[in-house]
């Protein structure tokens, strides 16, 4: 009788036992299932927001807007007649594309952007030069050359030939007395900063982003 009810229960012990090694390998399963799902998931997610940074640059070549660079600068000297322009840009801020122009006179600097589809003013800032760029010192250095400069348009299109890609910004800009283009081209994964004579077009350096 004993004996019977010993068998019984190591049967019984033995079915248990199974049963929860069983549980165990479909919790197992379930996890490693879940987890192949979540990789997955975030494998989808990483490739849609790179495509999505990739559509989200447009080429500047040959894209027309409201506004020229011209109108802008117009603005600019309208509202700080004082002022000598030092830079002027074209570039892409949170989904807008903005002038940006910089100016200096002998006492302060100023900053101004525009919206360049619907000519917007959005920000107009100036703030005192420092004692050794004051008295006219950074004006001199940094005023910028515009007497009959190349449009850039074909500062873009002679980038272009340069290297292959698409537009992504542009300024005008000086240094050591040469006033330049300096036109951003992105290729792929790789960015390239193309230097131009503003007057000539030469190309004066090519310059690959890390």
């Amino acid at each position: 009788m004993w004996k019977k009810i010993s068998v019984l229960a190591m049967t019984t012990v033995m079915v248990g036992a199974l049963a929860a090694c069983g549980d165990d390998d479909a919790n197992s399963n379930k996890s490693s299932n879940n987890n192949n799902n979540n990789n997955t998931e975030q494998t989808k997610d990483s490739n849609t927001s790179s495509d999505s940074n990739s559509n989200n640059t447009v080429d500047l070549n040959n894209k027309k807007f409201s506004m020229s660079y011209t109108d802008a600068i117009e603005i600019f000297k309208n509202k700080h007649p004082e002022a000598d322009v030092t830079s002027v840009e074209l570039s892409q801020e949170l989904g807008k594309y903005i002038y940006t122009i910089d100016g200096v006179d002998d006492n302060n600097e100023y900053e101004m952007k525009f919206d360049a589809d619907t000519k917007a003013i959005l920000q107009d800032n100036n703030e005192k030069l420092d004692a050794e760029d004051a008295n006219g010192k950074e004006r001199a250095n940094e005023k910028l050359d515009l007497n009959g400069i190349k449009t850039p348009q074909e500062a873009m299109t002679a980038a272009l030939k340069q290297q292959s890609g698409t537009v992504s910004e542009w300024t005008i800009e000086r240094e050591m007395n040469q006033t330049y283009f300096e036109v951003k081209i992105i290729n792929g994964n790789q960015t390239f900063d193309i230097k131009l004579d503003a007057k000539t077009l030469a190309v004066l350096s090519t310059e690959q982003d890390d």
